[in-house]
């Protein structure tokens, strides 16, 4: 029936749940209905696991600055498939 094996190399990519701490969440309170939109779709693609400013880091703290320029801070629990976000800081102005 099959001529030949072939080997077929699958990566699973799985999203991450996305825990936010309260100080993270109040950063995404204070800002506008459009800011807040734009982040919440950052935010959510990070979670998904795409990475916006390289990979992400199994275990560990970092940190990704996303388009928007907010800086986020997070811990990547691999094992629990949960990426916590520990701080998340407004871009900050030229102007002060």
């Amino acid at each position: 029936m099959f001529q030949g094996a072939q080997v077929v190399n699958l990566t699973w990519t799985m999203a991450l749940r996305l825990q936010l701490m309260p100080e993270a969440l109040c950063t995404l309170c204070e800002c506008s209905a459009p800011v807040r939109q734009q982040l919440q779709g950052e935010l959510a693609a990070l979670a998904a696991g795409l990475p916006l400013e390289g990979p992400l880091s199994p275990g560990q703290a970092g940190l990704v600055v996303l388009g928007s320029g907010f800086r986020v801070h997070y811990l990547l629990e691999q094992e629990h498939r949960l990426l916590r976000l520990t701080e998340v800081t407004a871009p900050t102005s030229p102007w002060g």
